[in-house]
């Protein structure tokens, strides 16, 4: 402020001295002598010559860059601890998919394409599912099978497969011939989530008995005690997994291109097809395990045959839609020992 201050009187001096200066030229009129008039020039800009030197002095300082604050920064050893931090930190993990293993027959085994079962079910429930059913196989031992040769066991039954799941059977050579040998070799089935059993067609067909008459409740040789053996055997060894048991769906047989008669009315020798679902749902009730009624409340009947059935017996794609969003919104919402029957939660 001081050099502000001073810089203002020195620049009116300076002023003051130059109209002075110029002044000059009037006195000479008002009478001066010629040495009088040049001593006045000479000793006025001598004085203003001395007044612009002082004022100089005062320019540069005014007009020198002033200091700028300084700037705030982060230390350096602050910034690399920051983007140590940014690299290290540790991406979220990915969601670990469910592991789901299906034991069945045609109906899963027919059609392994995108539209079928086991890859539809795969998409809705964003799992990996291993599907080792086998077509053609029945959820019952043959009569003369033992179910307890497990150094020759050969049988494709469910107990086979149970079997080489909790590590009594090899599935050599056994399995070779189908795909769901190559399939079970890569499983480890401790990791498995969901076991699917879907038999009874091929019960039904052969005629096996629902029960064997006299026996012991989990005998493989009859229709409920194929599925008792199973839901035991995999729940005492891997206790986490839940169990889903899914009885077999409607039919009908055709005759010189009429329907002749259905899976209500016609028995191959161990009942009718609805005596199979009921002792399935039996099964699951008792054993509490998750149950699709596939028979009863699905959605695949005399009325929507046309629709669901290909041949009267397997599935059209719109039918393994319907059984896959079925067995989907059972494995999400469904309860243990209650009937889960069609729906579209999925």
């Amino acid at each position: 402020m001081k050099h502000k201050k001073k810089f203002s009187i020195l620049l009116s001096l300076l002023l003051a001295a130059s109209l002075v200066l110029a002044g000059c030229s009037s006195d000479k009129e008002n009478g001066m002598s010629s040495e009088e008039y040049e001593k006045q020039i000479q000793d006025m800009q001598k004085e203003l010559d001395q007044l612009k030197d002082e004022l100089a002095k005062y320019t540069e300082t005014e007009s020198s860059p002033e200091e700028t604050p300084p700037t705030e920064t982060v230390p350096p050893t602050e910034v690399a601890e920051a983007e140590t931090e940014t690299e290290t930190e540790p991406a979220p993990e990915a969601e670990e998919r469910p592991q789901i293993v299906v034991f069945g027959d045609s109906i899963w085994d027919g059609s392994r394409d995108e539209t079928g079962i086991a890859h539809l079910l795969s998409q809705y429930m964003q799992a990996d599912v291993y599907n080792c059913a086998i077509g053609g196989t029945r959820a019952t031992l043959k009569e003369g099978e033992s179910p307890d040769k497990f150094d020759s066991w050969d049988s494709t039954s469910l107990s086979g497969m149970v079997n080489v799941a909790v590590g009594k059977v090899s599935p050599e050579p056994f399995l070779n011939d189908y795909i769901a040998g190559g399939v079970i070799r890569t499983l480890d089935f401790s990791k498995t989530d969901y076991f699917i059993l879907a038999y009874g067609l091929n019960d039904y067909f052969a005629g096996a008995p629902l029960n064997v008459e006299g026996g012991r409740s989990w005998d493989a040789h009859g229709y409920g005690g194929a599925l008792r053996y199973a839901v035991d055997a995999l729940e005492n060894t891997f206790p986490d997994a839940k169990i889903l048991l899914i009885s077999p769906t409607y039919c009908q047989f055709w005759k010189d291109g009429y329907m002749e008669t259905d899976s209500n009315m016609k028995s191959f020798g161990g009942g009718t097809l609805t005596e199979y679902a009921n002792v399935c749902q039996n099964v699951a009730e008792m054993n509490n395990t998750l149950f699709i009624d596939g028979y009863s409340t699905l959605g695949i009947n005399g009325y929507t045959a046309d629709q669901y059935l290909e041949d009267g017996i397997h599935l059209t794609a719109e039918g393994r839609e319907l059984y896959a969003k079925a067995v989907s919104s059972c494995l999400k919402y469904g309860k243990p020992g209650e009937v889960s029957g069609n729906s579209v939660y999925y």
